[in-house]
């Protein structure tokens, strides 16, 4: 138990290992997602990584606010909490939209690149976002 509280396992830790399990689960169905609707034409490159990243917010909604931020500032107030994690998801839908646009103007029309250059970028910035105003502790 000592190591849970000093060292690399610290709480800190162990919620961000929960959290990027979390995201891995959700980033699934965002893939998913945007792989199939890319797939079959039926919207740009950029367009599909949006619509790929609203179904796998969702899913990152429940697991997160179940699983890893418990107890924050918001837990009673759940309508606040999903508004405000909804601001987070627009957030990370700009950037993701944005790094697909970027990728797509600089580099060319490459599916996974595109998609895995905005994974990269948004997801800490969105992890950042969540931690401290979303599912900021109670005091």
């Amino acid at each position: 138990m000592t190591a849970l509280r000093t060292g690399w396992l610290s709480p800190q830790i162990v919620e961000f290992i929960k959290y990027v399990c979390a995201s891995a689960v959700a980033l699934l169905v965002d893939y998913g997602v945007y792989w199939f609707v890319a797939g079959q034409n039926w919207l740009t490159l950029p367009q599909s990584a949006v619509t790929g990243y609203l179904a796998g917010l969702v899913v990152a909604y429940f697991l997160v606010s179940a699983k890893i931020f418990k107890d924050g500032w918001l837990k009673h107030q759940k309508i606040y909490e999903m508004l405000l994690f909804l601001s987070s998801g627009l957030l990370g839908t700009v950037i993701t939209y944005g790094t697909v646009k970027l990728y797509v103007l600089v580099v060319g029309e490459h599916l996974n690149q595109a998609k895995l250059a905005a994974i990269g970028i948004s997801f800490f910035s969105v992890y950042v976002y969540r931690k401290y105003l979303v599912f900021k502790r109670a005091t």
